[in-house]
């Protein structure tokens, strides 16, 4: 009994087992604890910290991990990439390529402005050439002319040799003004078919900037009407990926209001059962507590018990059983 009454003393003082007798050994054994800690910081410190970025870094390759895993396995995450990589690669090239078609187009009539500029400046350089050839052509033959009049001078003087040198020397440019003379000509000539070229070339570049301008007008207005009626066609048709989604969307949810709806008729159906149940029962005890009322009414208590009226027991006969009971208790 006193062992009984000191553990259930105790135990009833609620106190930790460190509080105890023994809190000193406790005390001790958590400095020690402690000091360890203190002690072996520098070898537990960079544990922690290796720890802590390896697990980093097991994440990261994790992550990238299923990236890989769902470049491999999903065709619409694969059909995006594809579709982001021609887009920048699209981005890129229009850094050094003009990729508009109105932009191809201005960039070609600005070359053809710029070779017509060029060709501009080579007329002007054979005019000037032609030019110089026919000042050249009609200074020789004013030199031929002088050369002429000097050896017919000296013809008259009898001064032969001086006579023959100026006729040699009119002579060679008489030969002069023949060599020349096709190359004077030639020179006319180009300049006058470059000139129509020219000419030619700027009415078509003036045809092209008037038939550009209109293309570009024309495309500016059909990319206008075609984003208009690209998002009436998104009303009427609805975007396919959204629409693959919302479809998803709504078999989802008319599957769980299905089920629901199921779980709803079938708790009903239980609830229903249940109710019937009980209002049989509700009903048979009230018949019983009915009839038990009216036989308690009629003074009737031991017919409300459900007993029978005991018979009186002699005094030698109550005697005799209380012996007996005794009796088979010493037994």
């Amino acid at each position: 009994m006193n062992t009984l009454l000191t553990t259930t003393s105790d135990t009833d003082t609620g106190l930790p087992k460190w509080q105890k007798p023994e809190k000193i050994a406790g005390r001790v054994v958590l400095l020690g604890l402690a000091g360890a800690a203190v002690y072996y910081w520098g070898v537990i410190l960079p544990f922690l910290v290796d720890m802590v970025f390896n697990s980093v870094k097991l994440g990261i390759g994790l992550g990238a991990l299923f990236v890989l895993f769902l470049l491999v396995t999903n065709k619409r995450i694969q059909a995006g990439l594809w579709y982001a990589g021609q887009r920048v690669l699209r981005s890129v090239a229009g850094i050094f390529v003009n990729t508009d078609p109105i932009g191809i187009m201005q960039d070609y009539i600005k070359n053809t402005e710029q070779e017509a500029r060029k060709m501009d400046a080579e007329v002007t350089n054979i005019e000037g050439a032609h030019e110089l050839v026919k000042r050249k052509l009609a200074a020789n033959t004013a030199q031929m002319k002088e050369y002429l009049a000097l050896a017919s001078s000296a013809t008259r003087q009898n001064e032969k040799d001086m006579a023959e040198s100026y006729a040699s020397r009119a002579a060679q440019l008489e030969d002069y003004n023949k060599r020349l003379q096709p190359m004077a000509t030639t020179t006319a000539n180009v300049s006058v078919v470059m000139r129509q070229i020219l000419k030619a070339a700027l009415r078509q570049i003036d045809g092209s900037k008037f038939k550009v301008n209109l293309l570009k007008d024309e495309y500016e207005l059909v990319k206008r009407t075609s984003s208009g009626m690209r998002a009436a066609m998104n009303i009427l048709r609805g975007d396919p990926d959204k629409k693959y989604f919302f479809d998803l969307a709504t078999d989802r949810v008319a599957q769980d209001m299905a089920q629901q709806l199921g779980q709803i008729k079938q708790a009903m159906r239980y609830s229903q059962e249940f109710v019937k149940e009980m209002d049989i029962q509700n009903g048979v005890m009230s018949e019983k507590g009915q009839a038990l009322l009216t036989k308690y009414q009629n003074g009737d208590f031991n017919a409300v018990l459900n007993e029978k009226p005991q018979a009186q027991q002699s005094f030698a006969a109550t005697k005799k059983a209380s012996d007996d009971a005794y009796s088979s208790l010493l037994d």
